[in-house]
């Protein structure tokens, strides 16, 4: 019975311990975050360990460039932070989770798809699908409310007072 007693306490004081682990996780994950900026400083962005866009800040040198160029200056950015909150994220879950933390890290990027080229795609490549006007379809009309469905009078009748 004293057997059985002390492995229920060391198996408690191990969930204990890895709670207490996976809570200091939790708040250190919270706060990490990656930013870039590109080489001239007019385009700098925030992101999370994720890969999600946190913040984008446009300077109005931005503005300068083409709508292509301005597009593959924000994706190399955003690609410079998120490498950059990844490294960050392996830096801190590795003194926490030791051996287990290649686990986590495939486990944390199961849905993430890998990052794109750097070099940006060809510009026929970029371009949109002609704009069309909307098919408007018209809606089919109701018929109007038959006239007996009104029974001429109030709904509650007070026949009795």
């Amino acid at each position: 019975m004293a057997d059985q007693e002390a492995r229920l306490d060391a198996a408690i004081r191990s969930f204990q311990e890895q709670a207490a682990k996976a809570a200091e996780l939790k708040d250190k994950i919270a706060g990490l975050r990656g930013s870039a900026r590109n080489a001239d400083g007019s385009v700098t962005v925030t992101v999370a360990p994720s890969g999600a866009l946190l913040g984008l800040q446009l300077s109005p040198k931005a503005m300068n460039r083409t709508h292509t160029a301005l597009q593959q200056e924000i994706l190399a950015a955003v690609r410079e932070a998120t490498q950059q909150a990844a490294a960050a994220m392996q830096q801190t879950v590795q003194p926490i989770l030791g051996d287990r933390a290649d686990q986590f890290k495939e486990a944390f990027n199961a849905h993430v798809e890998p990052l794109g080229p750097s070099a940006p795609p060809p510009a026929e490549s970029l371009a949109g699908p002609a704009l069309q006007q909307p098919v408007r379809t018209s809606r089919p009309t109701r018929p109007a409310p038959a006239d007996d469905d009104d029974f001429g009078g109030p709904i509650l009748r007070r026949d009795s007072f």
